[in-house]
């Protein structure tokens, strides 16, 4: 049974946070996975105590979780400024998370900066940032969650065997399962990820996709449909997190069209694993 479904903060980028944490309520969703590149928070400076305001007006059923910001960062760069900044944000994500009750915070790898595959030295620079920000895992009661990534020349961290080295070697680090990131490669791949990393999944991220296209809703999307079928022959009972990108549906949604989309999603994902 789906112990928690959740949708993506970054589905309402131009609305304001009242109206995401409602969309919770009114779309039957149970949780957040709250982005602080969210820009309603984000342009605003951050206000934690605004945050927690919102969420006292619209309490939540089950924990939100954090997704660390990504946008214009790369923990993995050529560029030490770039560098101190993205692990600075990871580390800044994880306190937040804990500051809020937060079940689970992903990160990303980042990648190579060049477009080139990556070589030894950036999976170098990966390991030191896992270092980093060790410490602030262990003092928090979060569980950080790296995502497995889209298979692009410089991206690091996109097959089974690159999941199951990091986290043999890191006790403390659990795994964000994107299915999507997976679907050019098909069910087979899909089922080795959640073999090697059976017991470490602490979210999945679900979403459709459509040869180039990524990151659709789930409903009436075959890719979607493999995946729910795969997790739930895998015995999967934790958080998914619904990650639709709204630029990928097509014409621009008004609310109350995010709102019925995300509901819709709720209730292909309930019939499947419940």
């Amino acid at each position: 049974m789906v112990m928690e479904i959740s949708f993506s903060t970054m589905f309402f980028h131009d609305h304001p946070l009242d109206l995401i944490f409602d969309a919770v309520r009114r779309s039957g969703a149970d949780t957040l996975e709250f982005w602080p590149e969210t820009p309603d928070w984000w342009l605003d400076g951050l206000p934690e105590g605004r945050l927690a305001r919102v969420m006292k007006e619209y309490p939540l059923s089950s924990p939100l979780s954090v997704h660390a910001p990504v946008l214009d960062l790369n923990p993995c760069s050529i560029n030490p400024d770039v560098v101190k900044a993205s692990i600075l944000w990871i580390q800044y994500s994880i306190k937040l998370a804990d500051s809020l009750g937060a079940e689970v915070c992903t990160i990303h790898p980042g990648k190579r900066t060049s477009k080139r595959p990556p070589s030894e030295t950036d999976y170098c620079r990966l390991d030191h940032m896992l270092d980093e920000i060790a410490p602030y895992a262990g003092s928090s009661h979060v569980s950080v969650s790296i995502e497995n990534m889209e298979p692009q020349v410089n991206a690091l961290l996109t097959t089974p065997a690159e999941i199951s080295r990091i986290l043999e070697e890191r006790e403390w680090l659990s795994f964000t399962l994107d299915t999507c990131h997976v679907a050019s490669r098909g069910e087979e791949v899909l089922g080795e990820f959640l073999s090697v990393a059976e017991g470490r999944i602490a979210n999945v991220h679900l979403s459709g996709a459509s040869g180039s296209v990524m990151h659709l809703p789930v409903k009436s999307n075959p890719w979607a449909d493999r995946s729910l079928d795969l997790l739930a022959g895998a015995g999967y009972d934790g958080l998914v997190t619904l990650e639709i990108n709204d630029l990928s549906v097509g014409n621009p949604l008004s609310v109350e069209a995010k709102i019925r989309m995300i509901y819709e999603d709720v209730n292909v994902v309930r019939n499947h694993l419940t």
